[in-house]
């Protein structure tokens, strides 16, 4: 994750943030991934 420019994470160091996934694109990610599941066939 780059620099943050709003929330908490804007108060981080951007050293502090690299290698960190950003939330809320891992939130969207785990939603995808939970609905492939839903549609695979059985």
């Amino acid at each position: 994750m780059r620099k943050a420019k709003a929330g908490r994470s804007a108060y981080i160091a951007e050293r502090e943030l690299d290698g960190v996934m950003d939330p809320g694109a891992y939130a969207v990610a785990q939603v995808f991934a939970a609905l492939a599941g839903l549609l695979e066939p059985a």
